[in-house]
C-alpha cells in the first residue's frame, strides 16, 4: 500500500449521485470503518465530519502516476460506511477521506489500497483515532560493494520478505513485526498506536536475516490515522 500527498495533484470533486458511468465502465464499492486500536474497539463516523470521499489515482503497473496526476473523487454520507465508485478498467491506489460537509476541514485520510478492476471489485480501509501507520520504500544493496540488487540475486525467495520491526520507545515490550514482498519495494505497516518508535528493516529468507537490519530511531507515529513516511531505505545485503 501507497501512500501519496494529495495537495499536490490535481483533485477533480464530483458529487457520486451526478456522476453518469460511461458504458465500459466498472464499478469499485469502498468500506470504511473507525477503530481505537489501544483496546480494539469500534468506533463511529467523528462528529461534525459526517463526509466520505473516496479517492481513486490511476497509477501504472509500478504504481507510478499514469496520466499526469489526475484524481477522481466522489462523496458519500460518513455513516453509510461504504460508497461505489465508476471508473474505466485499469489499475488505480484507492482511499477515503474523512471531511465535513464542505470539504474544508479534514479530519483524516485511510491508506491507499492498490486495485486492479480486473480482478477487484471492492477493498476495505479502517481509520484509526488514536494511531497511524508507517510507510517507506527500499532497495537491496551489496554492503561491500554498494551495488543495487534484485530480491533474487540478493537471496530473498518466496520464502523471504523485507521485514520491518516497529518498537515503541516509551515500552520496549511493545513491537508489532511486519513483513513485505520484496518485489514490491513499498509497504505500509500495521496500525500503531500513536507515540515514538524505533524501526528495524531488514531482508530476511526463511526467518534468517540478510544482512545488517537498518534502524531508523525516534520515529512519530501521528494520529488520527496518521501515515509517517519513512522515506527510501537502502537494504544491505551482505
Amino acid at each position: 500500500m501507497k501512500k501519496l500527498v494529495l495537495g499536490a495533484l490535481l483533485v477533480v470533486m464530483a458529487s457520486s449521485a451526478a456522476c453518469t458511468p460511461a458504458p465500459d465502465d466498472v464499478t469499485v464499492t469502498g468500506h470504511w470503518s473507525f477503530k481505537h486500536i489501544t483496546d480494539g474497539s469500534a468506533r463511529t463516523c467523528p462528529t461534525g465530519f459526517d463526509t466520505a470521499t473516496i479517492f481513486a489515482q490511476p497509477v501504472d503497473a509500478d504504481t507510478a502516476n499514469a496520466n499526469g496526476g489526475l484524481i477522481s473523487a466522489d462523496l458519500f454520507t460518513c455513516s453509510d460506511q461504504q460508497g461505489t465508485v465508476a471508473l474505466p478498467d485499469g489499475l488505480y491506489l484507492m482511499s477515503v477521506r474523512i471531511e465535513d460537509h464542505s470539504g474544508s476541514q479534514k479530519y483524516a485520510d485511510s491508506e491507499e489500497v492498490l486495485i486492479d478492476t480486473a480482478r477487484d471489485s471492492s477493498f476495505d480501509v479502517e481509520i484509526l483515532d488514536d494511531g497511524g501507520y508507517f510507510f517507506f520504500t527500499w532497495s537491496l544493496q551489496d554492503a561491500s560493494t554498494g551495488a543495487t540488487l534484485k530480491c533474487a540475486d540478493a537471496g530473498v525467495t518466496a520464502n523471504g520478505s523485507v521485514e520491518a520491526i516497529s518498537t515503541s520507545v516509551a515500552n520496549q515490550n511493545f513491537f508489532k513485526d511486519d513483513k513485505f514482498t520484496c518485489e514490491d519495494h513499498f509497504g505500509t505497516t500495521a496500525g500503531l498506536p500513536a507515540g515514538t518508535y524505533t524501526v528495524s528493516i531488514d531482508a530476511e529468507n526463511g526467518g534468517a536475516a540478510l544482512g545488517t537490519p537498518m534502524n531508523l530511531t525516534n520515529k512519530v507515529i501521528t494520529y488520527p490515522n496518521g501515515t509517517t513516511d519513512l522515506g527510501h531505505v537502502m537494504i544491505p545485503i551482505d
